[in-house]
């Protein structure tokens, strides 16, 4: 099962769209991202229409990243999302 938080810090190369995370902080850990396994871009508020058809606040765009990434020892996978509208950072443990 996947956990949601909130990422406390994260370091992106890059600004706006272009911006690419090369490391995070997530409860607590500074983890360096060793590899991205994949990168996509979600329009916003598809998944809010898909239902009913209406418009909500939040359907905003949406940059994601899978990323490979470790503190010391093993790798652990990670989804990495941005908000493209509030610059928002959020981690998913995978």
């Amino acid at each position: 099962m996947s956990q949601i938080c909130p990422a406390h810090e994260v370091l992106a190369d890059g600004v706006g769209a272009m911006a690419t995370p090369i490391e995070f902080t997530s409860k607590g850990r500074r983890f360096r991202i060793h590899t991205v396994l994949s990168r996509w871009c979600e329009a916003g508020g598809w998944w809010n229409r898909v239902s009913d058809g209406r418009y909500r606040p939040d359907d905003g765009a949406r940059a994601l990243w899978t990323v490979e990434a470790a503190p010391i020892g093993a790798l652990t996978t990670f989804e990495i999302e941005r908000d493209e509208a509030t610059g928002q950072w959020l981690i998913r443990s995978v």
